[in-house]
């Protein structure tokens, strides 16, 4: 009796233009980052220089922004565009290149989900880091889980005995507690939300002092 192969597909999800603009900030962040230097993608449709461009443009024009004014706040729409249009092209290119490669997709700092539609438990994700540099805030670095559609982050100050949880975010990457009490040691865990139990099990916990 032959034996059928299943051939699984996976998308890149596309909502990164929905996001909230520190989101959309961080998630062309995470692309840079993952894209440098990635051995898969050696080539792109458009190259990271201009990626980073973008989002230093647009960076500056949500510090810009907070000052009000109509034009800053044009400057600001437009930078967002040419940032998501950046980022859509890179994706869709990555999407064709290797749409049948889970772990391919995920190593472009894009989020991914499974297209076979049975719900399954979804894994434990990981945080690869947490960083201190900036006072009154922590930086969280995670791994992503397939079809993990947002993620929630807690954290403790207690050692576990209380946690505080925040609200959902849509990448695991990287998310900026703030703010945070300095001299205070945080334990941080993360999980992700979606598939057939909703959640999945608690990250490692990580403990870091902010500043």
């Amino acid at each position: 009796m032959s034996t059928i192969t299943v051939i699984r597909t996976f998308r890149i999800l596309m909502g990164f233009s929905r996001n909230t603009e520190g989101d959309l900030n961080n998630r062309a962040l995470d692309v840079i980052d993952a894209l440098t230097g990635n051995p898969r993608f050696p080539t792109l449709p458009v190259p990271l220089s201009v990626v980073a461009q973008c989002q230093s443009a647009f960076s500056d024009t949500i510090t810009q922004s907070r000052k009000g004014g109509i034009d800053r706040t044009r400057l600001k729409k437009t930078a967002r565009l040419a940032l998501e249009d950046a980022l859509t092209k890179i994706a869709l290119f990555i999407q064709g290149e290797a749409r049948h490669d889970y772990d391919a997709l995920l190593s472009s700092g894009f989020e991914v989900m499974d297209l076979n539609r049975q719900p399954s438990p979804l894994d434990q994700p990981a945080i690869l880091a947490v960083f201190n540099n900036v006072s009154g805030q922590l930086t969280v670095r995670g791994q992503a889980v397939l079809n993990g559609r947002m993620y929630k982050l807690r954290t403790s100050t207690d050692g576990g005995q209380t946690w505080t949880e925040w609200p959902l975010f849509p990448g695991a990457r990287i998310k900026v507690l703030k703010p945070t009490v300095p001299g205070t040691v945080y334990t941080v865990e993360f999980c992700a939300v979606g598939g057939s139990t909703k959640f999945s099990p608690w990250s490692n916990p990580v403990t870091i002092m902010a500043t």
